[in-house]
C-alpha cells in the first residue's frame, strides 16, 4: 500500500465521523461473519452500513484495512468478558466443580460474542500473517488470564507454577471450549462441560477428586 493512498483516508475527529465509521466497521463484520471476506466488497459494505462507498474509502484504503479494525473489536468485545469475571474468588468451604464450570461458561461465552466472525479470523489467521498476529493476541489474553486465576488460587490447588500450568490447562480445555462453543462434534454441550469440569477437578484438586469419586463408588455398592 502506498504512503500516498495511505495518506488520503482521515481519521475521524468529529462525533460524525466517528460514528460514520463504527457504522461501517459493525457492517463489515456482519457481511464477514456471514459472507466471509473474500466473499464480501466494499460496495456492499457500504451499503449494509447505509454510506456512500466514497464514504467507506474516506477511512479506508482497502478492505483488509477494514477487517483489521473489525478483529480489534471483536478482541475489545471479547477480552471485555474475561476482564469482568477476572477476580473469581476460591475459597476453602467452596464447591471447586462449579467453580470450574463457572469458568468455562464465561469461555464459551467469550467465544460466542460472534462465532461466524471468529471463525472467519481462524481461517483469516492462516493466511494473512497480520490477522494471525493479531488473533494470538485472544490466546495470549486467555494464557494471562487464566495464570492470573490460577496465582490467586495458588495456595488451594496443587499447582507450583502458573504460568506452566496455565498452559497446560488452556491446550487442554481451549479446543473443548471451542467445540461447545461452535458444534460439530455431535456430542451435547452438557456432557463435553462435564467431562472437561472432571478433568480439570482432577489435575487441580486430585486429593478432593479422589476422595468424590471413592464416595461415589461407595455410595453405589451400599445402593447394590
Amino acid at each position: 500500500m502506498a504512503e500516498k493512498d495511505q495518506d488520503k483516508t482521515r481519521v475521524p475527529q468529529q462525533q460524525r465521523s466517528m460514528e460514520t465509521k463504527q457504522k461501517i466497521v459493525a457492517a463489515a463484520m456482519k457481511l464477514f461473519s456471514e459472507k466471509g471476506f473474500h466473499a464480501t466488497n466494499t460496495k456492499e459494505i457500504a451499503k449494509e452500513a447505509n454510506v456512500a462507498v466514497g464514504s467507506v474509502y474516506s477511512y479506508y484504503t482497502d478492505k483488509m484495512e477494514i477487517f483489521k479494525d473489525a478483529l480489534a473489536l471483536f478482541h475489545e468485545r471479547f477480552t471485555g468478558i474475561l476482564r469482568g469475571h477476572g477476580a473469581l474468588q476460591l475459597n476453602s468451604s467452596q464447591n471447586k466443580r462449579e467453580l470450574i464450570r463457572d469458568v468455562i461458561e464465561i469461555m464459551i461465552k467469550a467465544h460466542e460474542v460472534d462465532i461466524g466472525f471468529h471463525r472467519e479470523m481462524d481461517i483469516m489467521a492462516l493466511s494473512y500473517p497480520e490477522i494471525k498476529d493479531m488473533a494470538d493476541k485472544e490466546m495470549r489474553f486467555f494464557y494471562k488470564f487464566t495464570a492470573r486465576l490460577l496465582r490467586s488460587w495458588q495456595k488451594e490447588t496443587r499447582i507450583k507454577d502458573p504460568d506452566a500450568a496455565a498452559t497446560v490447562l488452556i491446550l487442554a480445555a481451549h479446543g473443548v471450549v471451542e467445540a461447545v462453543a461452535f458444534g460439530g462434534t455431535g456430542i451435547s454441550r452438557e456432557r463435553l462441560i462435564e467431562e472437561t469440569i472432571d478433568m480439570l477437578h482432577s489435575y487441580l484438586w486430585p486429593q478432593e477428586a479422589l476422595q468424590e469419586r471413592q464416595n461415589e463408588e461407595l455410595g453405589l455398592s451400599m445402593e447394590e
